[in-house]
């Protein structure tokens, strides 16, 4: 059996565009199967995915956000079945990761749900297949939310940045330790855990990052100005960011950020909360 999983509310609120292609590429791969399309709004698709046996296959169709539900349904848990990714979101972040500059629209995601990170924000924790980032990243996912609840329609978060930058951000104090060393930096605008190195649809946060490795990249970005920050901020679409010596790059398996007053704070692009701290453990 061939199951097509799809989330109606990705890519802006357009995730059933573009099923048709899906079905005629699993059609294409299993001749004489019609697939089962399942509304993942609807029904618990880690259970399914986990109850399949090995001689099934099933297609998610997304990005990021539909990747970061699928791997908190699993629990840390890999189907037996192969499971594929088809490109159908907006950023694709984990897709720019694994693939490079290849548009090949779909897969394999069962080595990538192995021994993926926690993070632990308050009393709750959720694992995280790109990133938990604290600080500026935070605040544009957080405002592109509201405004795209405000607009109803897709929002520009280059656009957004850059008024963080230039008006509303304000940076902070943060303690932050990498497995039981901890450093302390003033004017923090950005303190982040990557598990890869993409972020915000296509900015090369941690360019020295491998996903398959046993540790996550912790970057910190701190003692900047506005001007400074306005500056390069162009630099974190090719990784040219981690040669400034504002920037702080170390690696571990156990990552915790604590601030001086709440910042915004988001995991895999999706908004969590307003928080002073959050621990990563890989």
């Amino acid at each position: 059996m061939v199951y097509i999983l799809y989330n109606p509310l990705a890519n802006n609120g357009q995730g059933t565009e573009g099923l048709d292609e899906v079905i005629a590429a699993a059609g294409q791969r299993h001749p004489g199967q019609t697939p089962t399309l399942v509304d993942v709004t609807k029904q618990d698709e880690g259970a399914l995915l986990l109850g399949l046996p090995p001689e099934d296959e099933a297609i998610v169709c997304g990005g990021d956000g539909t990747l970061h539900y699928l791997i908190n349904a699993l629990d840390g848990q890999v189907p037996a079945a192969d499971v594929y990714l088809w490109r159908m979101g907006t950023g694709n972040d984990f897709l720019r990761d694994v693939l490079g500059k290849s548009k090949q629209q779909m897969v394999r995601l069962n080595e990538y749900l192995r021994d993926l990170p926690t993070g632990w924000v308050e009393d709750a924790s959720q694992r995280f297949l790109n990133n938990l980032s604290f600080g500026l990243d935070g605040q544009v996912c957080e405002l592109g939310e509201q405004e795209k609840a405000r607009l109803g329609r897709p929002v520009n978060y280059i656009k957004l940045a850059l008024r963080l930058v230039l008006r509303d951000f304000q940076s902070f104090s943060a303690a932050v330790t990498v497995d039981g060393v901890t450093k302390n930096y003033e004017r923090v605008w950005l303190a982040s855990a990557f598990n890869g190195r993409y972020v915000g649809g296509g900015m090369m946060l941690a360019p020295d990052q491998d996903r398959t490795r046993e540790q996550m990249c912790c970057v910190v970005l701190h003692s900047l100005n506005r001007a400074t920050v306005l500056l390069h901020l162009a630099k974190v679409y090719w990784g040219g960011h981690v040669k400034m010596r504002q920037c702080d790059v170390r690696f571990g398996r156990e990552i915790s950020v604590r601030s001086d007053r709440p910042a915004s704070l988001n995991m895999d692009g999706e908004p969590i909360a307003r928080v002073t701290s959050f621990t990563a453990k890989k």
